[in-house]
């Protein structure tokens, strides 16, 4: 194991946790947290904390961290915040190499709280404490089955890394990954960062075997230039996806009072990102669909772009996306637009976008997709509006209450077997083949379960043409990046 592995094993291996600040009472954290330990099956051992009970959910109660009989590799603080430093200080005398503060009321509050925060960060490190927090929600390693956190559900085991200095954007991050089928390697928040910060987590996950993309929200950083080096590196290795906060004056004072943290300059901070092949995303949905494409798309080797769609009106929009974002909506080869002729009917519009309009079959609107992805001059490929390639009739869908309900089941297959298609054109042709599209004929139940369902098979779909572009824009980045690197 490396120095930085062995770092921070206690905090996502563990084999043995303390609870401090454990508790009976539901509807505290104590307790939420405990409940969640058992709940989510971890097979270490637990030792809740707490000084005036003896038993909590079926386990032994320890009165401090003394007392525990052996030295448990991490320790969870809930407790008010002028009893963190005694904790952290029992913690350093017990030999614990790890913590995760979960209580509030430090840097964020202002220069008393700042105060206690550098004190305990002062006591960590005499002890090579690795700590998270203060002010968090807690840390999930699924591969583990270790969820110290706060929110209801466990997420499963995957390959999607989440670093989010506010415990609620990484709630949400991870319910969306698991919303779409997919699951995660390790979830932090990373709160005020006291000690570890989020170059030291990005530093960490660029080795860790289970994460192929890493998705972060930061609202600051007090080390820029660390934070170059490091990203730097990671993204040679894998892709990290970022949203940074703060860029208003509303934003970066919101910042200040939610993590303490110093926002600086956006532009400078989207400077560095380009430097360093950080891809930078706009909001929270632009890194959830930019992650999920690069845990399976192909990289683009330049910007020429095919699209083919079933409606006209999208095509126009998706040309327009692209061609706003850098992209070189290419010219069809007239050899390509005669091969296209024998598949289409006499009405196509002969060009790109390629508008398959009314009367394309399925058989035929895959093989326009791959003569398409054929052209030299196509490096990408964005197919719009998916109805007209799906093996299912619409248009006459059952009344019958009991028949719409299989006829939905018919449905996400088919929208399953006309993705692992498009999959398998971007697997042979070594091109990403992204998709934008409405289900129009599914209820709005369906419409919730199909992401889950596509997710399970490695696919997404974009609900817009934008959406779509903005994937694509951070594919042919991202390669552009590791060209530029490794040229």
């Amino acid at each position: 194991m490396s120095i930085l592995a062995d770092k921070f094993a206690p905090l996502f291996q563990s084999r043995s946790i303390a609870l401090v600040g454990a508790s009976k009472d539901r509807g505290k954290w104590g307790f939420i947290v405990l409940r969640h330990l058992i709940d989510g099956e971890f097979k270490g051992r637990i030792y809740p904390v707490n000084p005036i009970e003896d038993e909590m959910l079926g386990l032994k109660v320890y009165r401090n961290i003394a007392e525990i009989p052996e030295t448990p590799d991490l320790a969870v603080i809930i407790v008010p915040p002028p009893a963190v430093l005694h904790v952290i200080e029992g913690c350093v005398a017990k030999g614990i190499k790890a913590g995760v503060i979960i209580t509030a009321g430090f840097a964020e509050l202002g220069e008393e709280g700042a105060r206690l925060q550098t004190a305990i960060t002062e006591a960590a490190a005499r002890g090579s404490m690795a700590i998270v927090g203060p002010n968090c929600n807690g840390i999930m390693s699924p591969w583990n089955k270790q969820y110290v956190q706060f929110p209801t559900f466990l997420v499963l085991p995957g390959n999607v890394a989440i670093v989010a200095q506010s415990g609620n954007v990484m709630d949400s991050l991870a319910r969306q990954v698991m919303m779409h089928g997919q699951g995660c390697s390790v979830c932090i928040a990373s709160g005020n960062e006291a000690v570890l910060r989020c170059e030291d987590y990005l530093e960490y996950l660029g080795d860790e075997s289970h994460t192929k993309v890493i998705m972060c929200y930061s609202e600051g950083f007090t080390n820029g230039r660390r934070f170059l080096r490091i990203a730097s590196e990671v993204s040679k290795k894998k892709p990290v996806i970022m949203v940074k906060a703060g860029k208003t004056q509303a934003g970066a004072k919101a910042a200040a009072s939610h993590t303490a943290a110093i926002s600086g300059s956006d532009k400078i901070f989207d400077a560095v990102c380009k430097q360093a092949g950080v891809i930078r995303a706009g909001s929270l949905d632009e890194m959830l669909n930019i992650g999920l494409a690069l845990l399976r798309q192909p990289l683009p080797k330049g910007r020429g772009v095919g699209i083919v769609t079933a409606g006209g009106g999208w095509g126009v929009m998706g040309a327009d996306a692209c061609s706003e974002l850098g992209f070189n909506v290419v010219a069809l080869p007239e050899a390509t637009i005669r091969e296209l002729d024998k598949l289409l009917p006499a009405w196509w519009n002969r060009g790109n976008p390629v508008d398959l309009v009314a009367g394309s079959n399925p058989d035929n609107i895959f093989k326009a997709v791959e003569m398409v992805m054929q052209c030299p001059t196509v490096d990408s490929m964005m197919f719009l509006s998916m109805m007209p390639a799906l093996r299912v009739r619409g248009f006459d869908l059952p009344t019958d209450e009991t028949e719409r309900a299989k006829y939905g089941d018919v449905l996400e297959r088919a929208i399953i077997g006309a993705m692992d298609e498009f999959n398998k054109l971007a697997d042979k042709y070594h091109k990403p083949l992204v998709v934008a599209t409405e289900h129009m004929w599914a209820t709005n139940i369906e419409e919730a379960r199909i992401p889950y369902t596509l997710g399970q098979q490695n696919a997404v779909c974009y609900h817009m043409p934008h959406e779509a572009a903005n994937v694509l824009r951070a594919l042919v980045g991202y390669s552009e990046y590791l060209k530029r690197v490794r040229s």
